[in-house]
């Protein structure tokens, strides 16, 4: 008689874009955190790195907002965007990443659990190749941001201040 299957855990951004056929590459790089270390350690330029937000809401829920990294996320906006009140919107502590199958420095816009909001600035629609996150914080991912935008499927809405 065989054992129950052990609960398989969340894929890492990487297996999803994987999983999905979407095109994309790897950088493999030492630890970042980061716009400063993306253009300094590892030659990036502004203009198409994406940082990936998260945060929590009351209920527990998770809220991914991605936007170019120069932007800051106006929470009023950002929590219009997720449905729910801005009292209820908080960003995720470092450890709390790991549900999600990331970690702090490596988060990412793609997400493999089904009740996670993703919301992306309008900004991301016109940005050509991106450097987001993979879940990893010593490995970046380089994708058209036509293509993330269509794995994910986001709200797409004006996020930045």
């Amino acid at each position: 008689m065989s054992q129950p299957a052990e609960p398989t855990s969340v894929l890492s951004p990487e297996e999803v874009l994987r999983k999905a056929g979407v095109p994309f590459t790897v950088l493999d790089h030492v630890p970042i955190v980061g716009q400063e270390d993306a253009e300094t350690k590892l030659g990036l330029t502004t203009e198409q790195l994406l940082k990936t937000m998260v945060f929590r809401t009351a209920d527990g829920g998770f809220v991914l907002a991605a936007l170019p990294v120069t932007g800051r996320v106006n929470y009023g906006r950002l929590a219009r965007a997720a449905g729910v009140s801005r009292a209820k919107l908080r960003q995720a502590e470092p450890g709390e990443l790991s549900l999600l199958g990331m970690e702090p420095g490596g988060a990412s816009p793609v997400c493999d659990l089904p009740d996670v909001v993703t919301v992306f600035d309008t900004a991301v629609t016109r940005m050509g190749i991106v450097y987001c996150g993979s879940g990893r914080a010593d490995r970046t991912v380089r994708i058209e941001a036509a293509h993330l935008i269509e794995l994910v499927g986001p709200k797409i809405e004006e996020l930045s201040q």
